[in-house]
């Protein structure tokens, strides 16, 4: 894996705090002299998509590349036949976990070395289901939920709270830096929660239901009150099974669903087919693909709603 991205490289307190789940602790670290990384950090992550949380940590102290190129799913990645070690090393990798990435990472452990600090998300988070599971000190990892975790404007502050955690950790000099850094993107998050808060309210309540081409949506819909009302796939490279269409065509018909959504970045066809089985329309989301000419998470949320709102009858 990080062959090609190592080759590039060669050549060249807010009311969040309540309701939120939070970062688990880590260990306690000794008492020493704060130690400084040399500049730029490099980091790699699996998802385009991570790059934004990467940069709002480190800002301009940080050059961050996606092993996964723009518009490709990380559930069917294959390593690049071609590529030649290089002799530059990432500092840092970061990858989701829960699943989600594993064939990128299984690539990139092979490549890597002692240098670089492979740091997951999803074991680095508190689930969002913790009390209801009757544990709040769950991790997400440990809950088995679902990996789509950024999709809750909550939680997808956390992963910067991550990276900005690890910078302080290794870039101590610079510990208020990471700390203003992530301070200002939890603010802008809460803002965001507000902003698409709103824009939900305009869907009446009887159609804010979810049908979606896989599993994706489950923590947006637990933040923003919508129903995920079901999905054609588990997982991107499943077969559908046809008697579980059949479910998923009667289930829009009866509630009267107005929409199915297809997703970016993945065959439409399945959806296609529910759509003109159920006489609704079919709209595109948004999950873990980037759309094109969109670089941040902020921008991508804002087109997921204001498309949920234009085909559900906001």
């Amino acid at each position: 894996m990080l062959l090609c991205l190592i080759a590039l490289w060669a050549c060249g307190g807010d009311d969040l705090a309540e309701e939120a789940p939070t970062v688990t602790p880590g260990a306690t670290i000794p008492v020493r002299e704060p130690t400084e990384l040399e500049l730029p950090i490099r980091v790699a992550v699996t998802l385009p998509l991570f790059e934004d949380f990467v940069r709002a940590a480190g800002r301009e102290n940080v050059e961050v590349i996606s092993v996964v190129s723009s518009g490709a799913s990380p559930h069917d990645y294959e390593p690049p036949a071609n590529s030649e070690p290089g002799l530059s090393r990432p500092r840092f990798f970061f990858y989701n976990g829960l699943g989600l990435d594993s064939r990128v990472v299984e690539a990139v452990e092979e490549n890597v070395d002692d240098e670089t600090f492979v740091v997951p998300f999803a074991p680095n988070i508190r689930s969002p289901r913790g009390t209801e599971l009757g544990n709040p000190d769950l991790t997400a990892e440990q809950a088995g939920d679902n990996a789509h975790l950024w999709l809750d404007p909550v939680l997808a502050y956390l992963y910067v709270e991550v990276v900005a955690d690890e910078f302080t950790i290794y870039d101590g000099v610079r510990q208020g830096f990471y700390n203003d850094n992530f301070a200002a993107y939890r603010d802008e998050m809460v803002q965001l929660r507000d902003e698409l808060s709103a824009e939900i309210e305009k869907i009446p309540q009887a159609k804010r239901k979810l049908v979606t081409f896989h599993n994706s949506f489950e923590h947006f819909a637990r933040r923003f009150g919508l129903d995920a009302s079901g999905f054609a796939v588990a997982q991107p490279g499943e077969a559908p099974d046809a008697a579980a269409i059949d479910t998923l065509v009667g289930k829009i018909q009866a509630e009267g669903i107005p929409a199915v959504f297809a997703e970016n970045g993945y065959d439409r066809s399945v959806m296609e087919e529910i759509a003109s089985r159920s006489g609704v329309d079919v709209c595109t989301l948004s999950s873990d693909i980037l759309p094109a000419g969109v670089d941040t998470y902020a921008e991508m949320m804002r087109r997921n709603v204001a498309e949920m709102v234009r085909c559900l009858g906001g």
